[in-house]
């Protein structure tokens, strides 16, 4: 293993640290003013969150790398919290979003919820992601063109107004905007490629402020950037009952794109890192980010791979990026003011743009109808809903759909004993035959509507009389209160036609379930088999005695 895999991050290696960082500090700059602005809100208060989250993520993340800063989605989702408030009361509820937010991270992180990921499908993901990164391109539009009249705070309809108005268009701002976009896809075929944000900015701003003309919009003409320390802003909790439904989806979106970025890199140790400290680590930033007025941030996958690829070596490197993040804004406020808001839209139409992932939708649109479907109803609910209410909405489709498809996926078959020992697995049969043993062997989930399911499957003992049904449990820790029922119910239909069931291969969970339940005694304890370390001795052993007992009653 190399040197670089075997340490522990936490020791600062000279350059590569400090250039990672002025690398990833500089990038962050005009980033953050952009996130800020989409988010409704004083450009500043983008810039403190991008201070904030690599210096405190830096040390109370999982990860080594993970870059926590602004993103596009979080922006969106707190300019749509933030929608209908009078401006003297949208910082307030941006400091309790914020740190609402980052509280649920955090308590999500102590309860080790990070496994939640898991439930959340490929396809909702990728829906969710592409629909953010259009809506970060349309929402930039207005800057764009110059034309900020229009009433509506749906993307959509938005761009449709703007579009109608074209003979309102601001010819310099189109011009500012498209030389942007134009200047960074020319560095990002040079050797400056990490630099094509900051440099394109520089450039375009300075031209800007030569041609002089009055119509275009500064960010200096509606925020000014105070050359100081925030001030520590308290949330005014008597506003959390209208606050807590957008956090706890911007609590989520954090998740979910934290999650991705845990897992874009392996800490030096070759190891993932722990995704549950770093859902910890980015509460505790939000909860920062929050008190100094800064909007929610997360995992940033375009920081992180930033800092990765300009030669991050150690936890320094986002650290030390904060810094100079810092001491950018602190030093640079009457410059900053200076850039003008198609220059930011340029730079988000841009990133917007390759935030989509060709690849991974052609993948998800290949594999099935289902996917597509997932995709298409997440992509379409982020664009024309609320980003929070889409978010929630996806999550809790995913959940169903787990639970639909873990129903739809139990499979009854029955375990049969060959001419050459082995057990072979055939269908089970529709129906129960006389003085006969059956053993039942189920698949997949039994839980919730799985239960149900396995209740149609199970055969009939309409026309049998003398026979031993026994169905397998091995491999399952635990069952449902609905399973309980299912069994409860078919024991007492076996025992009407003279019929007994077993179980076997109960595992030591779901025994104290049978016996709280009380399905152990109508069962019979000598009809419940318990889990054995050699796979068949229990089943060999409850088949013997089902051919026992057939004997007895005849």
């Amino acid at each position: 293993m190399s040197e670089k895999k075997k340490h522990s991050g936490k020791r600062l290696k000279f350059p590569e640290d400090i250039i990672a960082a002025a690398t990833g500090g500089i990038a962050a700059l005009p980033d953050g003013m952009a996130t800020g602005a989409m988010a409704g809100v004083n450009p500043v208060h983008g810039l403190y969150a991008a201070i904030i989250g690599p210096f405190v993520g830096a040390w109370t993340t999982g990860s080594v790398y993970m870059a926590i800063s602004t993103t596009g989605a979080l922006a969106l989702a707190v300019r749509g919290s933030l929608n209908g408030l009078e401006e003297k009361d949208k910082l307030s509820a941006l400091v309790l979003i914020t740190i609402l937010a980052g509280i649920i991270q955090f308590l999500m992180g102590v309860f080790k919820m990070g496994f939640l990921m898991r439930f959340v499908s490929n396809s909702v993901m990728r829906g969710f992601l592409s629909a953010v990164a259009i809506s970060i391109v349309l929402s930039q539009f207005a800057d764009v063109f110059g034309y900020y009249r229009s009433k509506h705070s749906n993307k959509i309809l938005q761009t449709l107004d703007i579009a109608l108005h074209y003979k309102d268009f601001n010819l310099a701002a189109m011009g500012v905007a498209g030389l942007t976009i134009i200047l960074i896809l020319f560095l990002d075929r040079t050797k400056l490629k990490n630099f094509s944000m900051f440099f394109s900015l520089i450039a375009v701003s300075f031209l800007s402020y030569l041609m002089k003309n009055s119509s275009l919009k500064l960010v200096g003409h509606e925020n000014q950037i105070p050359n100081e320390l925030p001030n520590f802003v308290l949330p005014q909790y008597e506003n959390i009952t209208d606050i807590i439904i957008p956090s706890i989806a911007i609590a989520l979106i954090g998740f979910i794109q934290g999650a991705g970025v845990s897992h874009l890199k392996t800490n030096p140790d070759g190891k993932y890192p722990d995704e549950n400290k770093d859902l910890r680590g980015e509460g505790l930033a939000n909860v920062a980010s929050g008190i100094c007025t800064g909007i929610p941030i997360c995992g940033s996958v375009g920081q992180t791979s930033l800092m990765i690829s300009a030669g991050a070596y150690s936890r320094w490197a986002n650290f030390i990026s904060a810094i100079i993040i810092a001491i950018g804004v602190f030093t640079m406020g009457e410059l900053i003011e200076q850039i003008p808001m198609a220059t930011l839209g340029g730079i988000l139409i841009i990133s917007g743009f390759s935030s989509l992932k060709w690849d991974d939708i052609a993948t998800i649109w290949d594999t099935s109808i289902q996917a597509r479907c997932m995709m298409g109803f997440s992509f379409i609910a982020t664009l024309i809903l609320p980003v929070q209410f889409a978010v929630l909405g996806s999550v809790v489709l995913t959940f169903i759909l787990q639970i639909v498809r873990s129903s739809n996926r139990v499979r009854l078959n029955s375990l049969v004993l060959s001419e050459d020992g082995f057990l072979k697995e055939i269908p089970s049969p529709k129906e129960v035959k006389n003085n006969e043993v059956i053993v039942l062997n189920p698949s997949g989930s039994l839980f919730f509507a799985g239960s149900y399911v396995l209740e149609d499957l199970l055969p009939t003992a309409d026309n049998a009389k003398n026979s031993v049904v026994i169905i397998v449990l091995r491999g399952r820790k635990e069952v449902g209160s609905t399973f309980i029922s299912v069994i409860r119910k078919y024991q007492k239909h076996l025992k009407d036609h003279n019929c007994i069931l077993k179980l076997v291969g109960v595992d030591k969970g779901v025994h104290e379930q049978l016996d709280r339940t009380d399905l152990e005694e109508d069962i019979g304890r000598e009809n419940i088999y318990r889990f054995d370390s050699e796979i068949g001795k229990s089943l060999i052993q409850a088949r013997n005695d089902g051919y026992d007992w057939i004997k007895k009653q005849q």
